[in-house]
């Protein structure tokens, strides 16, 4: 729907379209940034929409790993490995749409983040430049970022919290230096953001190439109501009864008695069951719902094996010879990424602590919402790819010394056999 409507103002023009749009205007910034592109280049195919998500996910990558290099050099030959095997089993990165539009953005605010923590001290011109450049870049991201995904700022919402929990634990609670750079940083953020936010929201608003009816939105609750129901994700009934429903008002009215009305239904225990399988379902998959969700291919999805371009098609097609391959090595892959977070345990620093919380915050909000897929965990792939490499060496050190002591009990065990013997 959004290419579509993209392409030509013929199409913005059809009804389902304008309907689309006036109920889910959530999207109507993406569309107008593809019809910008549309203008700019003079191109209106898949393919070239494909062309620019995959430079949007290699810039997130490159940014993930400038940011590795930034506050942990030595990991860097780690986080390519582990970039390169993510893009290995990464599909998504030919679906143009917010999902993955997103993670340049995520990726360049956390960035920004990290070079404004290395260079707070600002002693040097080139560190007080720094500072200052990374504190505008991240405010026009963060913002930016919104109109893309909202709930792709939740690692903004980290860095604050994380920030004031230093704040409070300090002896000293306001210090020259301290003052200083906490204006400077919200000076820097907030005027960047608010410019951003102020130019971007006027297109938006004032925008004339598409015509929507503004009352038919789609509101917040219905998100949260579709979220308790089935396996916690879209719930077709409610996706219908919005497009019926006139106003605003009473959608979210709807959505309430409807939200109301399960949650009575489960209980407390069941709710709190149901939040068991539906964290499940929003980590489980490890190909983040390819193929689950969508029709993207117009062509046969049975390709042949002539060829580079069909052997590879045989990975990702839905009745492709290695689909099964792909998913299998997509999976190793996530439980790897996984696992090597869970046994990163035992490091203290705010880098590790806002990641950690980041997903911590994303994981609620897709229980509080629509989620019961994995497909919504990409826009947090930064803070998962990053997490898990700054753990990488925590990891192992938690394997020697688990293993160590495995041995030492074992060896202990072995001379108190051999005591029993010889008396």
């Amino acid at each position: 729907m959004l290419l579509h409507a993209a392409t030509s103002v013929k199409h913005a023009q059809e009804v389902d379209v304008t309907s689309y749009f006036s109920l889910n205007q959530n999207n109507l910034p993406i569309m107008l940034f593809m019809h910008w592109l549309v203008t700019l280049s003079g191109q209106t195919s898949w393919l070239f929409f494909d062309y620019v998500t995959l430079v949007t996910v290699d810039v997130s990558a490159a940014l993930n790993l400038l940011s590795i290099w930034l506050i942990r050099k030595k990991l860097l030959g780690t986080a390519i490995y582990m970039h390169c095997a993510w893009l290995m089993v990464f599909p998504t990165i030919i679906m143009p749409y917010t999902d993955a539009w997103s993670l340049p953005l995520v990726s360049l605010y956390l960035f920004c983040y990290f070079v404004m923590h290395k260079t707070a001290k600002m002693k040097t011109p080139m560190e007080q430049l720094s500072f200052v450049l990374a504190g505008l870049v991240f405010g026009f991201s963060a913002v930016l970022v919104y109109f893309v995904k909202p709930s792709a700022i939740i690692p903004v919402v980290a860095i604050v919290i994380i920030g004031l929990l230093n704040w409070l634990i300090k002896k000293k609670h306001f210090t020259m230096q301290g003052v200083v750079l906490i204006f400077s940083a919200l000076l820097l953020i907030g005027v960047s953001g608010g410019a951003t936010y102020k130019v971007a929201n006027d297109k938006i608003q004032n925008q004339t190439y598409i015509e929507i009816d503004k009352s038919r939105s789609i509101p917040a609750i219905h998100f949260m109501a579709m979220g308790v129901y089935g396996q916690g994700g879209y719930d077709w009934h409610q996706a219908v009864a919005m497009t019926f429903i006139p106003t605003e008002k009473q959608k979210s009215e709807y959505s309430v008695n409807m939200l109301k009305k399960r949650l009575k239904q489960l209980g407390p225990w069941g709710y709190f069951k149901f939040l068991i399988l539906k964290q499940r379902n929003n980590t489980a998959d490890g190909t983040f719902g390819w193929l689950k969700e969508g029709h993207f291919f117009l062509e046969n999805q049975k390709p042949s094996d002539k060829g580079i371009t069909n052997k590879l098609k045989n990975f990702i097609y839905l009745y492709g010879r290695n689909i099964a391959d792909f998913r299998f090595t997509a999976q190793l892959w996530w439980i790897v990424l996984l696992v090597t977070i869970a046994l990163g345990f035992g490091q203290r620093n705010d880098f590790v602590r806002i990641l950690k919380l980041s997903l911590v915050g994303g994981f609620m909000f897709l229980l509080l919402f629509e989620g019961g897929r994995s497909r919504y965990l990409i826009q947090y792939l930064p803070c998962i790819l990053l997490l898990s490499i700054l753990s990488s060496e925590q990891a192992l050190s938690n394997i020697k010394r688990l293993l160590g002591w495995y041995e030492v009990k074992v060896d202990e065990a072995e001379k108190a056999d051999k005591l029993a013997r010889n008396s």
